[in-house]
Order: C-alpha cells, then structure tokens, then sequence
C-alpha cells in the first residue's frame, strides 16, 4: 500500500512539475524540489531536535514503521540526507544516545568521526549525504524509548538533531 500510496504522491509531483515549467520556472529548480519532495515522502518520520541544517531523508536499516525495533546485538546502518547550503562538510562527530524514561545512555557509532578517511560522507545532488552504524547493546532494557541523534561539525556545533521513536528487542 506504502508504494502505491508514493506513486500516487510522485504522478501528482510532475503534474506540479509541468505546471510550473508552464508558468515560467526552470527545469532544473522544478526538478529539484520533486526529487526533495519525494525524499521526504519516502523518508522514516522523526522528530527535528534543532538541526542547523534540513535533514530531507533519514533510513533506518531494517525500519518502516514507528516505533523501530531494535534487537539487542544488533548492528544497523543509518543513512541521513541532508541540505548543507553549499557549505561542504566534510567532518561530523557523532553523538547519539538512546533513552528510556528519561534516562539517556550512550551509544557506541562507527564510523566516528565521519571524515573524509572513511568514505562515509558524501556529496549528492542536493547536499551531503552520511552513514553509520549504530550498536544496539545487549544490556539495554527491552521496552519503548528513543534514539537520539546529533551530529556536530569540527568545532562541536549541531549541526543534524533528530529523535525517533525506537523499541529494544531481546
């Protein structure tokens, strides 16, 4: 139903498209925002914590509904798109917690830092694009909670802040 429902949502993004071509825009400006609509569109929902800069799509491996389960001993890949305004960033320092009834626990991320060594920066179309890995400890509760994400450039400013709700699986 999720991808009929995205097709539906990307015909309606060209017959805007065309309209707007019409009526005097670029190709390229029109093309750009469907292609950064239908990232939002196909992105897992979060919650923006402060990011400086706009995170357009955020994958969870193994995550298509909210809230995320997590088994313990678990390794899962984070990807994060985003729009850096033409600043090139090439470094962030990850610091991600998970927490539980308001009690916040670190969590252990590789790479970390994300820097130019590791190839898990990129630039894109429309801005930066990172991944990382996230262990899932196994002394974690097994109950709801969240993930907490921040990334911070060179000189410790925020950079990317989002929240999602997760579940811990045994």
């Amino acid at each position: 139903m999720r991808g009929a429902l995205m097709d539906y949502y990307l015909k309606i993004l060209l017959v805007i498209c065309a309209a707007h071509e019409l009526a005097g825009g670029t190709l390229k400006s029109t093309r750009d925002a469907v292609y950064k609509k239908y990232l939002s569109l196909r992105s897992l929902p979060f919650e923006d914590c402060g990011s400086l800069y706009q995170v357009s799509y955020l994958d969870i491996e193994s995550c298509t509904t909210l809230p995320c389960s997590m088994a313990r001993n678990a390794t899962i890949k984070v990807t994060v798109r985003f729009d850096d305004n033409g600043n090139g960033v090439s470094f962030l320092k990850h610091e991600v917690r998970w927490v539980f009834n308001y009690i916040k626990t670190q969590a252990a991320i590789t790479p970390d830092p994300c820097d130019g060594d590791h190839g898990c920066i990129e630039s894109a179309s429309d801005g930066k694009a990172y991944w990382a890995n996230i262990f899932v400890n196994e002394t974690l509760p097994v109950m709801k909670g969240s993930m907490l994400w921040e990334s911070k450039d060179a000189n410790d400013q925020n950079l990317i802040c989002f929240q999602v709700p997760v579940v811990i699986t045994v």
